[in-house]
């Protein structure tokens, strides 16, 4: 590693690019890949601004603050369709995402199904320093960098529209509660997509820096694979994290508006929604460790709301694989219901939209490490449209309004223009 610091990326850049090429061998998805990475310490102060400037895809961003860790990444030394199996310590580090179920229309256009990228390039900030990484898989390759643009503030949009409007979602929840009271099913947790329409194209940078203020407990993310349209979020929802064979996972159900003093842990409606993830995921684990234990349950809150959240935490048997996790767990009840294939259906033939990477699996791997998100709090920006997801649990004892009025809340941070 380089010993001293440069401010100027493509000087920087250089320097990485003509050191002799070194790779080390590690197998991924079974064959070999010959990869050096080299890192550099380097002053950026702005991520974002850093990310906007750039012209090369794919762009990734990913800042946890509970890691405290944060990437912003562009290019692609490799692209895989399915989450990698590593076997390299200390091997390459993959981010990406897949859907959260099949397609069936062109919300998504050509956003992929399904990709996990090792970046080429990576600004990544730990134990409070700054690096610019190269992650080199081949010995020749030319490529430049550009310094931060100024992000901007989100104008007032033109028009909105929901899918599916008020009227058809009511119906939609009544139907659904005959369906629970019937004991077809337990659990729905239907989605409805808002889409804005503004003047000007807009930047999902932007829109991300001013996520950072309002939803400062959460994961923020980003994945950009062309010019014309960005998928990113503000996640309160870790589906796992892996270490080693540690694991941990979380239960996290119940919405109301964030107060003083709470009523959530009293409201039978919300304990009820709460109960079936949180059984759900027990059961989704226990197979797959040798130990499992459940947390104290309690509140989380994110800036404008507040969910009952309880963690779980295990040792995971010997050969099982993150594809073995993401298989049990994904998706939860919290976003798609109980029992798991039924309430599927129902979404899939209720919601005039496709989900695509909403409410999946989004996260990154390494041999040693994983971390992946449920991609809530999100939204798909396309030019000057932004698209926003949102689903509420639908059990016994819900009111088609008030479950509405909760898509509204979970939406609301991303109303920029509104101060």
């Amino acid at each position: 590693m380089y010993n001293r610091t440069l401010t100027s990326p493509n000087e920087l850049l250089a320097a990485l690019i003509n050191a002799p090429f070194r790779p080390h061998r590690c197998d991924v998805n079974g064959a070999q890949l010959p990869l050096m990475r080299i890192e550099i310490p380097i002053e950026i102060d702005d991520f974002l601004g850093w990310l906007k400037a750039q012209t090369l895809f794919p762009k990734i961003y990913w800042e946890n603050p509970q890691e405290e860790m944060k990437v912003a990444a562009i290019g692609c030394a490799l692209e895989l369709d399915s989450l990698p199996t590593i076997s390299a310590e200390g091997g390459p580090r993959f981010f990406g995402g897949a859907d959260f179920m099949a397609r069936r229309g062109s919300t998504w256009g050509d956003f992929p199904h399904s990709s996990y990228i090792l970046p080429l390039i990576e600004i990544e900030e730990r134990e409070g320093v700054t690096f610019l990484c190269i992650n080199r898989t081949v010995e020749d390759f030319s490529v430049e960098v550009e310094f931060e643009q100024p992000l901007y503030e989100m104008m007032p949009p033109l028009s909105r529209v929901d899918y599916p409007s008020y009227p058809l979602w009511e119906r939609n929840v009544r139907e659904i509660l005959a369906l629970i009271e019937d004991e077809t099913l337990t659990k729905v947790v239907p989605a409805r997509c808002t889409e804005f329409t503004f003047e000007e194209e807009l930047c999902p940078y932007s829109i991300l820096k001013g996520l950072q203020d309002k939803s400062p407990t959460a994961t923020l993310f980003a994945f950009q694979f062309e010019e014309e349209r960005a998928f990113i979020g503000a996640s309160p929802e870790t589906l796992y994290r892996r270490v080693g064979r540690r694991i941990e996972s979380a239960a996290l159900a119940g919405t109301a508006p964030r107060r003083a003093e709470s009523s959530l842990l009293t409201s039978q409606k919300e304990l009820r929604e709460f109960s079936i993830v949180k059984e759900s995921v027990e059961r989704a684990l226990s197979p797959l460790c040798s130990q499992l234990r459940a947390g104290e349950r309690r509140l989380l809150q994110t800036a404008t709301l507040e969910h009952i959240h309880q963690i779980f935490e295990g040792t995971l048997k010997e050969d099982i694989s993150d594809d073995d996790l993401i298989a049990a767990l994904h998706p939860t009840p919290a976003v798609g219901g109980s029992p798991r294939d039924g309430a599927i259906g129902e979404i899939a033939r209720r919601e005039p939209f496709d989900r695509g990477w909403y409410a999946a699996p989004v996260g990154w791997v390494t041999r040693q490490q994983a971390h992946h998100l449920v991609a809530l709090r999100s939204a798909l920006i396309e030019n000057n449209r932004m698209r926003l997801f949102a689903g509420a649990g639908v059990v016994e004892g819900s009111i088609p309004l008030n479950e509405w009025n909760e898509l509204e809340e979970k939406i609301s941070q991303y109303f920029l223009w509104e101060g």
